[in-house]
């Protein structure tokens, strides 16, 4: 389970579950982790869930999240499960 997703798919659901500087940490982190194409999926959506003021954030932050489930293959429920503990 990819954590930075999981943050950011949290942030999705309810913008203010997440601190700004969870955000800017988790953009920064998951920057650093993006060695392959589906991480690096992942550090775009947590780095414009970072940085919610730039217009459309929200929306390309949720491509970017459905892309990272695309290219992983990882099953989308299991995410969500996680989010409802």
């Amino acid at each position: 389970m990819n954590k930075h997703i999981l943050l950011v798919m949290k942030w999705l659901n309810d913008k203010d579950s997440v601190t700004q500087e969870e955000l800017e940490k988790n953009s920064r982190d998951a920057c650093v982790a993006a060695a392959h194409y589906a991480t690096c999926a992942a550090a775009v959506a947590a780095a414009y869930a970072a940085y919610d003021a730039v217009a459309d954030a929200r929306a390309v932050a949720t491509y970017w999240v459905d892309k990272y489930f695309e290219l992983t293959s990882e099953d989308i429920n299991e995410y969500e499960k996680e989010l409802e503990k």
